[in-house]
């Protein structure tokens, strides 16, 4: 069995509720294995005798369709891939804290050539990017932020690729 850990994107966002608990049940019966869930933004831990992350994924997308009504992309890395992201990390040694955050956004599918051209041009004085596969580590300073996270809003429009972001911290927890 592998365990896996499935980002949701944009659930308990709006009208798009999803109630842990409930979802933990739904995945069980759907045969997924010791399911747990970290904090109510869609982080879901869980173990699969399947290395297919793709249908692992479209599984998971389309059970949340039939029982919630609306389309929640569903991007999964396994545990071994989560450990080389923190270990990997551009910002070794860096403690977030209230005046500066890291975060990470899962990519569902490789970028393009042109993704190098978009990550330099998200640059700023407030913001570092850096991509590494199909993650993109952001590290924020708060104290020049002028637009809330709306450098990893635009990753997603700018790169064409789904895409889902989980703070330093939520990625450091859901390593089981």
């Amino acid at each position: 069995m592998t365990k896996y850990v499935a980002f949701l994107r944009a659930v308990n966002v709006g009208k798009r509720i999803v109630k842990m608990e409930d979802l933990r049940q739904q995945l069980g019966e759907a045969g997924f294995k010791n399911v747990k869930t970290y904090i109510q933004s869609g982080n879901v831990m869980f173990e699969s005798g399947s290395t297919h992350v793709a249908a692992l994924a479209t599984k998971i997308e389309k059970l949340l369709l039939k029982n919630y009504g609306f389309e929640v992309p569903a991007i999964i890395r396994s545990v071994p891939e989560l450990e080389l992201v923190v270990k990997h990390t551009p910002f070794p040694g860096v403690t977030p804290d209230k005046s500066l955050q890291v975060y990470v956004s899962f990519l569902s599918a490789p970028a393009g050539p042109h993704a190098a051209g978009v990550i330099a041009a998200l640059q700023s004085p407030a913001e570092t990017l850096h991509m590494k596969g199909c993650e993109v580590y952001t590290m924020i300073r708060k104290d020049l932020e002028t637009k809330p996270l709306d450098v990893v809003a635009q990753l997603e429009r700018k790169l064409g690729i789904p895409c889902t972001t989980r703070n330093w911290a939520t990625v450091n927890k859901v390593i089981w």
